[in-house]
């Protein structure tokens, strides 16, 4: 057996292993390829008043999250307010709740806002972590981080057999334009080694960095690649400190206000609401649409005195620390704005054109070689039955 030979047999049975889980990730990939602009549109008519008479005075933050409490009987978990006064403040609650209310007057605007964004929650618990309903499989994540460097393996051995023999346009140009002869097998082999070679690259970007969020250990070498030290493992976060009373949200106020003073340029801010205990405050900014690592930060401010302690800003941070950032956002294309969005969308959709037609491939090279062999089988018996009847 020839290596090329060895390798296209690897190149099937890992392909055979793996596509389920494959077709999997690329549906729930494909789903969320668009979620920002799906969750946007569903509420473009829900927006608060354009601006009040001058003078009029606006509610405080804790005022808007008091009432909101009050209103819901359960105590919110986030806040997240827009620099653009049109635009509702979002003010979430445990089990999936949000309301959407008018970010001066507190009126709440919609209170079924959280039902398309806990689809794509769920979405993104099933592509991240093989998740639902707030449960992990542990197993089943090893598992889809496996074939996701199975996939890997695939995009190379099938660059690697892609090449033609022989370097002339008549043998290369057959991987580089489709030939649609229609249902066979010569259609399905050109679709599938044409996509494969023409979306390796945006695929092979989304297979490593979905391996660096995937492992500890890929997201450490991607640190010592940029020369840094690995990051330390996270402790967890204490869960049973209690909530905030909600007669000390008025502390927020000013937390709140040295926030949008530490950073003119705000473009929304997102507090979780905070623990009784600690002594500080973290504050998540972003000076662009959530898209872009680069215009994000995190500022640490003292609960007591609203000093800041820590503002940590994408340029600040080591490059190791950015080299990771941006590996979340070039998985899903957010980093090249609208058109990484597409590419990472039409890469999902050929990810499922390559299981499609490399099964129905797999499927007719095994019947091909049944047929095959009931033929041998067929004639041999009749050729046994030839030699009995002459002897006689």
């Amino acid at each position: 057996m020839t290596p090329r030979r060895l390798l296209f047999w690897c190149h099937l049975t890992v392909g055979i292993v793996v596509s389920l889980v494959i077709g999997f990730l690329a549906v729930t990939g494909c789903l969320m390829a668009f979620q920002q602009q799906i969750i946007s549109f569903s509420e473009r008519k829900i927006h608060a008043a354009e601006r009040r008479e001058a003078g009029s005075p606006c509610l405080d933050p804790s005022q808007i999250l008091t009432t909101a409490a009050t209103q819901q009987a359960a105590d919110p978990i986030s806040w997240t307010s827009f620099a653009n006064r049109t635009k509702a403040t979002e003010i979430a609650f445990p089990a999936g709740k949000l309301l959407l209310v008018d970010p001066c007057d507190g009126h709440v605007l919609s209170a079924n806002s959280g039902k398309l964004r806990n689809f794509f929650l769920q979405v993104r618990d099933l592509h991240r972590y093989v998740a639902w309903g707030g449960v992990r499989h542990e197993n089943l994540r090893a598992v889809k981080n496996a074939v996701n460097l199975g996939f890997f393996f695939l995009l190379l051995s099938g660059l690697i057999l892609w090449f033609p023999r022989k370097l002339t346009w008549r043998h290369a140009k057959v991987g580089f334009v489709p030939r649609w002869t229609g249902v066979g097998r010569a259609s399905e082999w050109s679709l599938h080694t044409v996509v494969g070679f023409w979306l390796s690259l945006p695929l092979a970007c989304i297979v490593l960095s979905g391996a660096v969020m995937g492992y500890a250990w890929a997201n450490a070498l991607l640190y010592r690649v940029a020369g840094d030290p690995p990051p330390a493992v996270r402790a967890e976060r204490e869960t049973n400190a209690g909530a905030l009373p909600i007669a000390r949200y008025g502390q927020l106020d000013v937390l709140i206000a040295r926030a949008m003073q530490q950073d003119p340029k705000w473009n929304n801010l997102l507090l979780r609401i905070p623990s009784q205990k600690g002594k500080d405050i973290t504050i998540a900014m972003d000076e662009g649409d959530g898209r872009d690592p680069r215009t994000k930060s995190q500022l640490v401010l003292n609960r007591k005195t609203a000093d800041v302690v820590r503002w940590d800003r994408f340029q600040d941070n080591p490059r190791g620390r950015q080299w990771r950032l941006y590996a979340r956002f070039i998985h899903t294309g957010e980093l090249f704005g609208l058109i990484g969005q597409i590419l990472a969308f039409v890469s999902a959709l050929g990810a499922l054109l390559l299981v499609y037609t490399g099964l129905s491939l797999s499927l007719r090279r095994f019947f091909s070689w049944r047929t095959r062999r009931e033929r041998t089988n067929h004639k041999a018996v009749r050729n046994q039955v030839q030699e009995l009847i002459t002897s006689k």
